[in-house]
This record gives C-alpha cells, structure tokens and sequence, in this order.
C-alpha cells in the first residue's frame, strides 16, 4: 500500500493492529493516539466494539529525506467481520499484532495468527513484517513468553515479540516504533525493485477508507450493522497541532527511524550511498568507548559489538526477515569468542548460531556493502537448498569499523537425529538410516544449486516437512569456491563415512537390524537402483 506522495513529499505507510476479540487493539491505537497527541476516529461501534477500524493519522520522522506519515489502522476482531479484517490486512506494510496474554486469550491467538499468516502470504512483493505486541502481561497468570515463541514456531511465523500493558502505556511506543522500521525496510525492497509507486494515496483520510469499504461489501452486511445500536464518535481534527507528548514521541521516532545512514538496501549501481563518517556516528552511540578503540585498530582479539535491530536500514538481508531475527537476538545475552582462525563465534539461547569470518571487518562502509551485496546474491541464488531461517547483516564492530554476520538458526541435523534412533530399538534405527540416507543423498545431488562449495556432511544437512535442506554455514564471500557435483558413489562413500559413529550400535543389533532394513526394502518394491544399493551398504555397516 505504500507509496510516495508528491504532493506532501512524504512516504505513506500504513500500520495494521490485528488480533482476536478483547486482545486489545483499540485500546492499543487510543493509548498510542493519546500519546502522538492526535485524535483516533472510530466509525462506528457496538458496545464498545470495533465494527469497522480505529483510525489513527501521523507524520513523524524522515526517510530519504522525506517525512513519514503512518496512517495506523485496527481491525475489528469478530468472526463475522473477517472480510473487514482480510480487506484491511491485505492493505499493511507491516502488522501489528495484539496478543492476549491470558490462557484463554492465548488459543485464540493461536488460530487468528494462523488466518494472519494465511492472508499475508496471498499478499504479491516484498514481505510484510509481523510484531506481536503480547498484551496484558500485567495479568498474574500471563502465558510465559516461552510459550509464545514457541507457539510462532509451531506456526512457522517470523515475529518480533514486544510486552506491553496497554491500559498504561507499557510497550507501546515500542512497538510501533520497530513496526515503522519493518514497513520501511519493506518500501526500501519496493524501491530497489521499482515497485514503490509514486502517487497521492487512494485513501487519504479515515472518510475514504469507511467509503471503500462500504462499497465494497454487500447490502445485508451493511442492513445488519444499521439495525444495530451503534455509537459514532466525533471525527477528530487529524491536522492538530501536536502536543507536548507527541513532540517526544516524534524525536523518539526521529532517533529510532531515521537511520544516519539510510544507503540503499543492497543498491544496484548509481544508488545512493553514505559515507563511513556518517555511519561513524551510530557506532560511537553503540558503545562509549568506540571512539578511543578506533584509535588503536591493531588488537584482533578485542572482542567485536555483536549485531543488533538498530543496524541501518539496508545493512541487513533479508531486509524485514533479518531484522525480526535481529530483534529476537537482541533480547538476549551472547558470548562471542574467537577460532584458531581468528573468526568470530557465539551462540543464543541455543536457537541462533552467529558467525564473522576473520577477514569480514571493513574500515569502509561502501566496501562492507558491497560483500554483504555479493553474499545476498549467493544466498538466493541457492535459497532452495538454504534452510530458512538465517539472515546477513553488516553492522558496526564498536571500534570504528564494521563487520559481516551470518546468523543461522539452529535445526535438527541429521547427525542428531541418528545419534537419538541409535537409543531406540532395531525397527527405530532402520527408519532413521534410510531417512538420513535419503536426506543426505538427496541435498548431495542439489548441491550444484547453492552456486558455491559447501560443506557436506551429516551436521550440515537436516529433514524438513518441505524435504531435506542445508543447515550449515555460507562461506564467507572471500573464500567463496565454484559449487561441486557429487556423482552417488562420490556421495554414497562419503555417507557411509560419516556414520562411521554409529557402528558399534549397528553390530550390536545385527540381527534384528537386518531384518527390519529387508522390511523397508520390501515397502520401497520399484525403488530406483542406487537406493537399492545403498541399502546393501547400510545393512553391510552391521555386518563390518
């Protein structure tokens, strides 16, 4: 929906708060409102209840040099109004969604988020970024946020999670300061692919939006609505000169939005670009300390500021992916420690795998951008063969310069998921070798498709639903080699390799084994040849 408004000279992003019933998404927009000092504008309501959206208007902040006018907008929650909620959903450059942090409220969390991701995944270009505000944590029975990151796995929804009170204001501002941040990194992709759209918005106020959707809904919806006992509030003057609340939020917005950097996300030649003493700045207000270390650049082994979500706009990749990932890490402690090959390494929470190669630090920030533009590009190229959840990003090091990141989720492999059968009995152990057969065989024949080398073995290759995937590490792009083709043999040796570990286990069950691999050779009649004889090989590691 976004687009560019000449006439205003300013960038139009709209702002959607979903979320079931009572969750709190108009109480959300009227806490937020009150705290822009502007007027919110409800259409129409029944007892309380949103029947069509809550409309909040405000400018605040730069982008390009331009303003940014957000125009904030909630749904109605109610079952019965889902065409109202997918018709405002569709239109979101990024999602705000109300969480309820009671047990009740939680599974109905569960099922509209589901909807959410379904109608967000019908929406053509760039992705629209998700932030769920988990409302109501002042409740003493609250769900755990555990429970709720676990819950957007199960899902397999990328989701910034920000706590919030919005009967007192907690996490508000928050929230939808990063919000404005995914919407924005999402225009950015609009703009690289010369899909942002230079034009005065279609709606351009509250009145042209309840119009639109009147007239796209039909005649008994609206009869129903009418009949109803509905309450108008007064359309509130959404030009008013803002308050003193609101002058603190906007330089709020400005130090939070406004990156001094803003370069082009991975620009194409001729895009505008900064210079490594603008950017110079956000690093020093990163760390106190970073002036007097950029002094004395000599010590390697000072240990480097880890990537946060405050990165610059177009720094990371994916562009609103990665910064999700960035906010998740970021709420968290990590523990950098450095290789025999001067790399850097840490973990987080046991989720995320960090990684920057020894020679990934840059005193230019152009020359930073230009490896972290090469590296996106080797990541599409073999985004089939990729697993998912992973992003790039060059941030600064807290010593005056900047450094590339790999952050990689981390996923069952293969090597753990034999390691586990091995503890169950013969029929458990002989599914588990032909599944991690397959898998590994199976990621072997696409690995020309990553366009680069990569490492191959039982720890870089997982199972997934949407079949097997590479879960280790990109190569940095100075040590990027052509990809290899791996003939089934070459593979085939390589597998039996790799399992070496588990034949102690395999001997001990000898008997059992072989008779349970000859059973799934009988399920698999009309197999190609080579997975015959790659069964052969695996019964024969039973018998060395």
């Amino acid at each position: 929906m976004a687009v560019i408004a000449p006439n205003d000279d300013c960038v139009v992003i709209r702002v959607v708060y979903d979320g079931a019933p009572m969750a709190g998404k108009t109480t959300s927009v009227a806490t937020l409102g009150r705290g822009l000092g502007a007027g919110v504008y409800s259409p129409a309501d029944l007892n309380g209840r949103t029947l069509y959206f809550d409309w909040l208007d405000y400018t605040g902040g730069l982008f390009e040099g331009r303003r940014i006018r957000c125009q904030i907008v909630s749904v109605p929650g109610q079952a019965t109004l889902a065409p109202r909620r997918r018709r405002l959903l569709e239109s979101a450059d990024v999602v705000v969604f109300v969480g309820d942090s009671s047990p009740s409220g939680f599974e109905a969390d569960r099922r509209y988020l589901g909807a959410l991701r379904g109608v967000l995944n019908s929406v053509g270009g760039p992705p629209i970024g998700i932030v769920l505000q988990a409302n109501k944590r002042d409740l003493p029975d609250a769900v755990s946020l555990t429970q709720i990151r676990g819950m957007l796995d199960e899902l397999e929804l990328r989701s910034a999670v920000i706590e919030s009170v919005a009967t007192d204001g907690t996490g508000i501002r928050e929230t939808f300061v990063f919000a404005v941040r995914l919407a924005l990194d999402r225009v950015r992709e609009l703009m690289r692919s010369g899909a942002l759209v230079t034009a005065q918005p279609k709606i351009n106020s509250a009145a042209d939006l309840l119009k639109e959707m009147q007239s796209a809904e039909s005649g008994a919806l609206d009869l129903a609505i009418e009949s109803g006992q509905l309450t108008h509030t007064r359309l509130h003057d959404l030009q008013q000169q803002t308050s003193m609340a609101s002058q603190a939020f906007q330089e709020a917005m400005q130090a939070n939005v406004d990156s001094p950097a803003s370069p082009a996300t991975l620009h194409e030649p001729g895009a505008k670009t900064t210079s490594a003493a603008e950017m110079h700045d956000e690093s020093a207000r990163a760390s106190p300390d970073a002036q007097a270390i950029s002094l004395s650049r000599t010590d390697e082994s000072r240990v480097p500021a880890a990537p946060d979500e405050k990165v610059a706009s177009g720094l990371v990749w994916p562009p609103v992916d990665g910064r999700l990932v960035l906010h998740e890490i970021g709420s968290s402690q990590v523990s950098l420690r450095r290789d025999t090959e001067g790399a850097w390494t840490g973990t987080i929470d046991h989720r995320w795998l960090l990684h920057s190669a020894a020679d990934a630090v840059f005193d230019n920030i152009d020359a930073g951008r230009t490896e972290l533009v090469q590296w996106a590009r080797q990541h599409v190229a073999g985004s089939e063969l990729l697993s998912k959840q992973r992003c790039i990003v060059l941030a600064a090091d807290g010593q005056g310069r900047y450094r590339l990141w790999q952050i990689v989720r981390i996923e069952a492999s293969l090597q753990t998921q034999m390691e586990e059968a091995l503890l169950g009995d013969a029929s458990i152990i002989a599914k588990a070798l032909m599944t991690v057969a397959r898998s590994f065989m199976a990621v072997a024949e696409r690995m020309p498709a990553a366009m680069c080398e990569l490492q191959l073995t039982l720890g870089t290759v997982g199972a997934a639903v949407t079949g097997a995937v590479y879960l280790g590490l990109m190569p940095p792009p100075s040590q990027l080699r052509p990809a290899r083709s791996w003939s089934i043999s070459e593979a085939s040796e390589l597998l039996l390799s790799e399992l070496a570990f588990a034949r102690p286990t395999l001997r001990a069950r000898r008997g059992d084994l072989l008779a349970e691999l000859w059973k799934v050779s009988r399920h698999g009649e009309g197999q190609p040849p080579h997975e015959w004889r790659l069964l052969q090989r695996l019964a024969a590691l039973a018998k060395e």
